[in-house]
């Protein structure tokens, strides 16, 4: 093996680390464990995104060692839309408790809507009764005595 064979390995092997430093910097992993999701960059995320070891990493190409570092350190698209997601997921594990919290105001609500209904009628039967049995104690306005007596009549049948 030459000298320039073992150069143009060293030098293959530095773009493949570099290309996959890349596609994890803007979040398009290939490989099945970074595809579609947020990665953190570390030398060996890059070396798996690349398919190749990381011992040459730290043996030979300590430069993209410190281009590691500096991506892992810095905002990316991946951090970015990891950020994002916990967002989302914060937002919509609240509004869940905020549609159950709504739920059970609104079943409380249906029930405390449904007592009062009921009290109403029973008074409306109370004061028809009352009004069948004295017809004629002075109420100032019969018709009011008339619309009780008709709305309790109609409900009975």
């Amino acid at each position: 093996m030459s000298k320039d064979d073992a150069g143009s390995r060293g030098q293959s092997a530095a773009r493949s680390y570099r290309a996959a430093l890349a596609r994890l910097v803007r979040g398009e992993g290939r490989h099945p464990d970074h595809a579609g999701r947020a990665v953190r960059i570390t030398p060996a995320a890059v070396a798996r995104e690349a398919g190749r070891s990381r011992n040459p990493l730290y043996a030979t190409h300590r430069e993209i060692l410190d281009e590691i570092e500096a991506a892992a350190g810095s905002d990316t698209p991946v951090r970015d839309l990891a950020t994002r997601l916990d967002e989302l997921e914060a937002e919509l594990s609240r509004l869940r408790a905020d549609a159950r919290r709504h739920s059970d105001e609104r079943r409380e609500l249906a029930s405390v809507n449904l007592t009062l209904l009921h009290r109403a009628r029973s008074a409306e039967d109370k004061l028809a009764a009352l009004l069948r049995r004295t017809p004629d104690i002075g109420v100032p306005s019969t018709s009011l005595a008339k619309e009780i007596l008709a709305q309790a009549d109609f409900r009975k049948s």
